[in-house]
């Protein structure tokens, strides 16, 4: 890659041979770990992990020894908070010199900004984080935003909100986007696309034992005649009216309205927590906006 020119067929083709590579690696550990593979073994599986927290705890004692403040740190990543590019790197160069000959530490980037989740234990959740580098590009990961089994308006509101906090530096803003999203839900002034919801059909859809939204949907499109199989992706959208959310969900394509509270506390809200509960909002900052609409919109019927 590195001799290769950015961006030609020839750089393309050594970055997609690294990656399957890289996966291939990956898959190893789990195939040890599987009891039923050709080469199983407990030991290799064990060994793996234990050789990963070996040196990823003895690259977190020597930031520590060299006074740097750890922020976050996991099988194989690190994130320091450092004064500068040069410190970052000099800081590397020390690292790879203690580590073996076939292991390496990258330097990835410098953030001016991040979010990291918090787990139910009080920690930062693994591989749950937001950054922002200097030039206001975000890198996601184990956000809803990445992730396609939520819905765009969602996923949308959590980018925004993002850049609200690491970018702006204002979770008022951040609760001000939160807050019109909801009254746009409300007042129908949502696209219809931005509701839609994909999942994959995993296996047959008579062998599913839990009938979640995305089956219901995929079964209601094959009695409308449409192919479903193994390995499709099903677009739906939950629609109002009684009964689970499982069985109001309906085909993308025959979806005539939408669910407002499903899309409110199922999708938006949720997602803006992900980032806003760590600074101190709850659902009931959003709860009470919700609330006092919907007053408003009965009172306006009944008149």
């Amino acid at each position: 890659m590195n001799r290769a020119k950015h961006g030609t067929i020839k750089y393309k083709d050594f970055d997609n041979r690294q990656y399957a590579l890289k996966v291939l690696t990956n898959a190893i550990y789990g195939y040890y770990a599987f009891a039923g593979s050709r080469w199983y073994s407990r030991v290799c599986a064990e060994s793996i992990t234990a050789w990963g927290r070996f040196y990823i705890k003895k690259v977190i004692s020597m930031a520590e020894r060299m006074k740097y403040m750890v922020i976050y740190g996991d099988t194989d990543s690190l994130f320091l908070k450092v004064r500068s590019k040069k410190r970052a790197t000099d800081f590397l160069k020390r690292v790879n010199r203690s580590l073996p000959g076939i292991m390496e530490l990258d330097f990835r980037d410098l953030y001016r900004s991040g979010i990291f989740v918090l787990g139910k234990t009080g920690v930062a959740a693994k591989k749950r984080y937001a950054l922002i580098d200097f030039d206001g590009k975000i890198t996601i990961r184990g956000f809803e935003k990445v992730r396609r089994d939520w819905a765009k308006i969602a996923k949308d509101t959590q980018e925004n909100v993002l850049l609200a906090v690491l970018k702006d530096k204002s979770p008022k803003k951040a609760v001000k986007i939160v807050k019109k999203t909801i009254d746009d839900i409300q007042r129908n002034r949502v696209d219809m696309d931005d509701l839609i919801i994909y999942s994959q059909v995993t296996r047959p859809l008579s062998k599913y034992e839990q009938i979640g939204p995305h089956v219901v949907a995929a079964r209601k499109a094959r009695e409308r005649g449409r192919v479903i199989k193994e390995g499709s992706t099903i677009s739906f959208v939950i629609t109002r009216g009684s009964g689970s959310i499982s069985t109001r969900a309906e085909p993308a394509e025959d979806a005539k309205n939408y669910d407002p509270d499903y899309y409110i506390y199922h999708q938006v809200i949720p997602a803006a927590l992900r980032i806003l509960s760590g600074l101190g909002y709850t659902e009931e900052n959003f709860k009470k906006d919700v609330d006092k609409k919907a007053q408003v919109s009965i009172t306006k019927f009944v008149k």
